[in-house]
């Protein structure tokens, strides 16, 4: 049985926003049901826009995985931004939105979680949420995805195939996604807003203060190779250090990595 949540509104999300979040979003779309927010907003949105959906009939996470969506208990969120220029740091741009995700988070009260590199909201070891982004024909244009889980209870995701959890088990309460989407959107925007003059040493430091991978063991499977070793953080490009037993170090850009146990 589905916990019974309020229904995502356009007019109480924008009630919550500051000025300055306001003056730079277009249109707030909300659909009963999409087979993708990112899908439709690579589609139909223009800069600014937010496309928010109540359930996903082919929600997608990284690498066409499927991201399991049951109607109106979770948050499926996109939103359409566009950069002139093109910053050249637009790699970190997936890591950038995952700090204003956990930001967010905390200002509903929600402590504890952190990222797991590159682009997952983790909380216990377990998943909380994800982030996918996809450009829109060239790179000034780009779409970014933020599913996470909210109200779902542990029945709805019995489909799931690794270890998740959602905000109403944390908090013991189901927690109000009108809230909290209007929060996500408040810290994005602002890191948006701030991303051409991005602070690299700022950004470091709030990274390495929630980074769930840091000091650990993993396992990194990137294209045909198996990497075990020590994950360092991240460099300046965004991409995930990790030291091994023999003294090399290899940076890497895309891989699934696990924590050994």
């Amino acid at each position: 049985m589905l916990p019974i949540t309020e229904p995502l509104q356009a007019s109480e999300i924008r009630r919550q926003l500051d000025s300055a979040t306001l003056l730079a979003l277009n249109d707030i779309h909300v659909f009963p049901e999409l087979d993708s927010t990112n899908r439709w907003a690579l589609q139909q949105c223009v800069c600014g826009d937010v496309c928010l959906a109540e359930q996903q009939s082919a929600g997608r996470g990284r690498r066409g995985r499927q991201w399991q969506s049951p109607s109106g208990v979770n948050v499926y969120l996109s939103v359409r931004w566009c950069f002139t220029p093109v910053p050249e740091h637009l790699p970190l741009l997936s890591l950038v939105t995952g700090l204003a995700v956990a930001e967010a988070l905390e200002d509903c009260a929600i402590h504890g979680h952190g990222l797991k590199w590159p682009n997952d909201v983790y909380y216990d070891g377990k998943k909380l949420g994800g982030i996918l982004l996809e450009a829109v024909g060239s790179l000034e244009q780009v779409v970014i995805g933020i599913g996470l889980n909210v109200n779902m209870l542990s029945e709805a995701g019995a489909e799931i195939d690794q270890p998740w959890t959602s905000l109403q088990q944390i908090a013991g309460k189901p927690v109000e996604r009108n809230v909290l989407v209007s929060a996500v959107l408040q810290r994005l925007l602002k890191r948006l807003r701030g991303f051409s003059r991005l602070d690299m040493a700022q950004f470091q430091q709030d990274w390495r203060q929630r980074d769930v991978l840091l000091g650990r063991q993993v396992q990194a499977f990137s294209g045909t190779e198996t990497l075990q070793g020590l994950a360092s953080g991240i460099n300046n490009q965004g991409q995930l250090i990790i030291n091994f037993s023999d003294g090399s170090i290899r940076n890497l850009s895309s891989a699934d990595v696990s924590v050994r146990i």
